[in-house]
């Protein structure tokens, strides 16, 4: 997504699916870890579950965060460039990177 750092970091979008679901780590490694794992664009960064806790908060439920990150939120784009993902997957990422 020209114009998108992270995007741009991330590289191409998914767009093909199929096969086992994968894990929290395989999914945050491949489409999440370019603004989460710095924080850029006030991504709440991996590991700071205190900031994770106030977005939770914010959303209300894990599932209403889960379905705010599917839309795309801020500077991220919907499922973070994960075109091909579940919403379970999306929720392990979030999981995984958060600590909840």
């Amino acid at each position: 997504m020209a114009g998108d750092p992270c995007a741009e970091e991330a590289g191409t979008v998914a767009s093909a699916g199929g096969g086992e679901p994968r894990s929290g780590d395989a999914v945050y490694g491949q489409y999440c870890t370019a603004c989460h794992g710095s924080g850029i664009l006030e991504a709440p960064k991996t590991g700071d579950t205190a900031a994770w806790e106030a977005r939770l908060a914010a959303a209300g439920s894990m599932e209403d965060l889960t379905q705010s990150a599917i839309a795309g939120v801020g500077a991220m784009p919907p499922k973070g460039t994960c075109a091909d993902c579940s919403d379970d997957e999306i929720m392990a990422a979030i999981q995984h990177m958060s600590g909840l």
